[in-house]
């Protein structure tokens, strides 16, 4: 942090939020990218689109949640103003992270394995997928207990820049391939789902999680100050939603439901018929990205046990979360697991609107913070999964 009462020059101002970017959108993308078209194609078909500008729009609005409490409950708790009930809801929202994020680590490294084993096995192992997953999850705690993550906070930007580059050069290739097919009018749109209105709200209330990650400049106020966390939110909403509404609008086109090919499980699937040349470079963006995840999400799972008690000390949180993270990722299959993981978030979401509608002044604002609140308590009680 600059020294207070030094002004930041306009280049140090753009240089701290684009550091600080990193972190949240790697999370985004990290959280949705590989999963969000074929998830949208299950459960919208040819309206896929459509859900992405929903969801990213929706994600807008929480991240104003965040921003707000970003700025003032750092603020109140500076100034010694915070009220014991909004600590005690913040608390709570700790708590339910945790929860959160030992699910996000399930489902990160079983997304991992689906695409490792897709790569190898067209027609998937759902028990090679879990014992990959549960052997990952083993090697997180491993360096945890034993050295612990510094100097792995280095995989973010490296798995941010691949994850950045291949989608840039799949989404050429895919606006490619649509271009031909439209000249040559062979282009084609897949057929509407059965699912009707209420099902398919249902179902994108369900994938929150490819939306998460926004929410971590919470936990960067130890490296930068809350000007530039609020705008490096920003910055990583915005990046991340022209990527997934652009992605989603090209990979349209070429998707497999209503096809004989089928609807389609994972992005490898579209890639093996448009561009199997770049099969092997999605997969190991998909290991990279996937394991940085689950990373940070481990690191910061011990970071909230930490701060709620301090019996979670030593390799205890290591040991406690890895243990849950192995049951989840053994037993639950992923597109369900991409359902919890957002029914997770979506109930800590709601702990935060409700803390945002308390420490705010603004009539339409508490109102708009509560209505918020009401609808992410509705998404965690009855999001469904596109399966």
């Amino acid at each position: 942090m600059p020294e207070r009462g030094k002004p930041l020059s306009r280049w140090a101002t753009v240089r701290g939020v684009t550091s600080a970017t990193v972190t949240p959108l790697a999370s985004i993308l990290g959280s949705g990218l590989l999963i969000i078209a074929p998830i949208l194609e299950r459960s919208l078909g040819v309206f896929a689109v459509f859900g992405a500008i929903g969801i990213c729009a929706f994600a807008w609005l929480v991240g104003t949640v965040i921003r707000h409490n970003v700025t003032v409950i750092g603020q109140q708790k500076t100034d010694g103003t915070l009220d014991s009930l909004t600590g005690r809801l913040g608390r709570l929202g700790d708590a339910v992270i945790v929860v959160a994020y030992v699910i996000s680590v399930a489902l990160y490294l079983r997304i991992m394995a689906q695409y490792m084993v897709g790569f190898f096995i067209p027609a998937g192992s759902a028990i090679l997928e879990a014992v990959i997953a549960c052997a990952s999850v083993v090697l997180i705690m491993t360096i945890g207990i034993f050295r612990g993550f510094k100097g792995l906070d280095r995989i973010d930007r490296i798995s941010l820049a691949a994850v950045l580059l291949l989608t840039t050069v799949l989404g050429g290739v895919l606006l490619l391939h649509d271009g031909v097919l439209l000249s040559s009018s062979d282009l084609r749109l897949p057929s509407q789902p059965p699912a009707g209105p209420l099902e398919a709200l249902l179902i994108l209330g369900g994938l929150v999680i490819t939306v998460q990650g926004f929410e971590t400049v919470r936990y960067l106020g130890h490296r930068y100050d809350a000007v530039t966390r609020v705008r490096a939110s920003r910055a990583a909403q915005l990046v991340s939603a022209s990527i997934y509404i652009g992605f989603v609008a090209v990979a349209t086109p070429v998707m497999g439901l209503g096809t004989a090919a089928g609807p389609d499980i994972t992005l490898l699937n579209i890639t093996d018929r448009i561009a199997p040349w770049l099969a092997l470079p999605l997969v190991l963006s998909a290991v990279l990205s996937q394991f940085s995840a689950a990373i940070a999400d481990t690191e910061a799972t011990k970071g909230n046990l930490t701060a709620l008690n301090r019996w979670f000390s030593g390799p205890r949180p290591y040991l406690i979360s890895g243990v849950a993270a192995i049951a989840i990722a053994a037993t639950i299959p992923t597109f369900t697991l991409v359902t919890i993981a957002s029914r997770a978030f979506a109930a800590y979401y709601a702990v935060e609107a409700a803390i945002a509608f308390r420490t705010t002044s603004g009539f339409f604002r508490k109102c708009g913070f509560a209505a918020l609140a009401l609808l992410l308590l509705a998404i965690t009680l009855s999001a469904q999964p596109a399966s």
